[in-house]
């Protein structure tokens, strides 16, 4: 066994160099942890961790990797929620951080970039050139854009307002699991009609290859105005969310919610008088001011019929942007006060069914052996119609109570969306999320991933384990 860690080893070094490669311990467990609380198994942990510059070296590790039957993991930040980032096995771990060209062609009106910037980074470029990254998920600061377009998460943004990450990617580079080479879509501004090649690699989970880069067309960056409303209860909170759909509003960029509970915290850590009920926040967007302004009015004059105990614009900045990061404190602060680790669930509603669902989310740990025991937290993109109900998982747990309440969400949250006929918009679809896959979409959804996998990757190579029931 040590021959053969020295084998590969030395072949890797060749690969990459010696710089870009370690077989430490605590690189191996750090690079294949994730967001879920209990620790990683020993018998599991990768072989060895490196980070390639180009495709070149990536095609040279894929092709060593088959010769010799060894999976390999690609991992920009490990910020997935599904559990697709804590590998099954021990493999090489593909890390991307080196993939980190950028390049804007004005001319032609896209922008080129490596999987290994993380989303801020890629943002803040095209911000100062005035124009908006249409990713938007709360680990903008460390999520990978190579993570982010595997998954075609809108995150935060409502699918309503600009639609998925997706419809702005013209086109990846990608080695495939053999080590070939690929090259989707276009560098013109229309994406391909009938078969385009890029949506097997935009939201395919990573099962059927490795993307090296991404084209994406530049959007440009949008007008705000900013709303708030607070009401006596989350029935008639939803009911208003129902109520701006039906009246044909334009909808808004981001609307976020919080329960009573979940939103005194907020403002507390903000300073600012507790809401009173549960809270929505909105941006609407324009291409001018005005434009902006006129679709706030019309979101506050629809919403204001369920009679909130607020309805307003906010037209002052800096309280905006007191009031908007009481929602994006949320989620560190819990951690960081108890020490323990927060654990969230997606469930999805449908439009006519968002009351009801919402009633079930607001009882989402009700009659569950753990989850039943802890305090829940509730907020989410009510605008998208997601919500996350969460708990903090105590430190003391051992890892199999831990496992087991991890296994509790995942089986309510696959029961709800089940019910509404939904499914999850941000974290991806497979991984511990592989049952609700072939639950919702039975025997020929599941069958259909399982023979493009093979047809990708005959030996099974790239992200082994992450759709589960393949091996």
């Amino acid at each position: 066994q040590q021959h053969q860690q020295q084998q590969l080893i030395n072949a890797l070094e060749k690969i990459v160099g010696s710089e870009y490669l370690t077989v430490s311990i605590f690189e191996r467990i750090k690079s294949s942890l994730d967001i879920f609380p209990y620790e990683k198994k020993r018998e599991e942990l990768p072989l060895a961790v490196v980070m390639p510059k180009d495709r070149t070296e990536i095609a040279a590790i894929i092709e060593y990797a088959n010769q010799n039957e060894i999976p390999v993991y690609v991992r920009g930040s490990g910020t997935s929620f599904t559990g697709a980032a804590r590998y099954p096995e021990p493999g090489i771990v593909i890390n991307t951080r080196r993939l980190r060209h950028f390049h804007i062609d004005f001319e032609n009106n896209y922008f080129e970039c490596g999987p290994g910037h993380t989303c801020n980074e890629i943002a803040e470029r095209l911000s100062k050139e005035g124009y908006f990254l249409p990713f938007a998920p709360g680990s903008r600061l460390i999520a990978s854009i190579g993570g982010l377009v595997s998954n075609n998460t809108s995150a935060h943004i409502i699918d309503a307002s600009i639609g998925k990450p997706g419809d702005y990617i013209l086109g990846v580079d990608a080695i495939l699991p053999t080590g070939e080479f690929l090259e989707t879509g276009t560098t013109g501004l229309r994406r391909p009609a009938g078969n385009d090649l890029t949506k097997f690699f935009v939201g395919g989970d990573g099962l059927f290859g490795i993307i090296t880069s991404v084209r994406m067309r530049l959007v440009p960056d949008f007008h705000r105005s900013f709303g708030l409303l607070i009401y006596k209860d989350l029935d008639s909170l939803a009911r208003s969310v129902q109520q701006f759909y039906y009246d044909r509003c334009p909808a808004p960029l981001f609307m976020e919610f919080m329960d009573e509970k979940t939103a005194n915290i907020g403002f507390d850590l903000k300073g600012l008088p507790r809401p009173g009920g549960p809270v929505i926040m909105f941006v609407a967007i324009g291409h001018t001011p005005e434009q902006a302004e006129w679709a706030a009015d019309q979101i506050v004059a629809s919403m204001a019929k369920e009679k909130p105990l607020v309805a307003e614009k906010i037209t002052d900045l800096d309280r905006w942007e007191t009031l908007w990061t009481t929602r994006e404190v949320l989620g560190s602060y819990l951690m960081q006060s108890t020490g323990n680790q927060w654990i969230s669930a997606e469930v999805v509603s449908n439009l006519k069914g968002l009351e009801t669902c919402m009633d079930e989310v607001v009882n989402f740990t009700k009659g569950l052996p753990l989850l039943s025991t802890l305090d829940s937290y509730l907020f989410g993109h009510i605008g998208a119609l997601t919500m996350h109900p969460g708990v903090i998982i105590p430190k003391e747990w051992d890892d199999a109570k831990k496992m087991q309440a991890v296994n509790e969400k995942f089986a309510r949250e696959t029961a709800l969306n089940i019910k509404y006929q939904t499914c999850g918009g941000e974290w991806g679809q497979f991984a511990k999320r592989t049952d609700f896959f072939a639950q919702r979409y039975g025997s020929q959804g599941i069958n259909i991933i399982r023979n493009m996998k093979k047809m990708f990757d005959p030996n099974n190579i790239l992200n082994r384990g992450i759709l589960q029931d393949l091996d």
